[in-house]
């Protein structure tokens, strides 16, 4: 396709895919970011209930520490976590997106619009080709401003909705314990496989 256009054109064209594929990273690292939400809930060696027991064994008397209730997780981690999703989000909107458009703008394609490329085995012009591409571009950038960043708080109660039941042979206390702290349950990614497909084929066309 580059072949096919000025060499001031190819130039320019180069310097929009860099920007294509930052923008791309970007996006996909937000995704994934946004995925790990219950990964990220870090569990805290000991909750703040932990007592200093006394045993006896053979080797006489020791003490050790014990929890009295399950491990809580670690707000504070958690916080530090959304911080980079935030970044993230914030970095692919207000610099990878605007930093493409002026690269877009500078590319000089007005002029051949109608002049057809093949392409993925078919033909096309460079409109449709560069239509494709800002549509792309577009959704990633839109998809990122729906994003809502996680809550601690809301995180950790929608994990709770998706705990499975406990099974009949835990005791009433045993069970009891376990629903003060979340357990980790399967995530739901993101779905982007198909439209990813579509993408790739539009940068392999640069």
């Amino acid at each position: 396709m580059l072949q096919q256009l000025p060499e001031s054109v190819q130039m320019a064209l180069w310097t929009l895919q860099e920007s294509t594929s930052i923008m791309y990273a970007s996006y996909v690292r937000l995704q994934e970011l946004i995925e790990e939400r219950f990964d990220r809930l870090v569990p805290l060696p000991y909750s703040p209930g932990s007592v200093m027991m006394k045993c006896e064994s053979m080797h006489g008397c020791c003490e050790k520490k014990v929890p009295t209730k399950l491990t809580q997780d670690s707000e504070g981690a958690y916080f530090n976590y959304v911080n980079h999703c935030a970044a993230e989000q914030r970095y692919l909107i207000e610099d990878a997106f605007p930093d493409w458009r002026h690269k877009a703008s500078r590319a000089g394609l007005n002029k051949y619009h109608a002049l057809s490329v093949t392409f993925g085995g078919r033909q096309t012009t460079i409109a449709e080709w560069f239509a494709q591409l800002q549509t792309a571009v577009t959704f990633w950038c839109q998809q990122a401003r729906a994003i809502t960043l996680p809550d601690f708080d809301t995180t950790v109660l929608e994990l709770q909705s998706e705990t499975t039941s406990p099974s009949s042979d835990i005791s009433e206390e045993d069970t009891a314990d376990m629903m003060s702290l979340p357990m980790r349950a399967p995530r739901h990614p993101l779905d982007s496989d198909g439209f990813r497909l579509e993408i790739t084929a539009a940068l392999e066309a640069l």
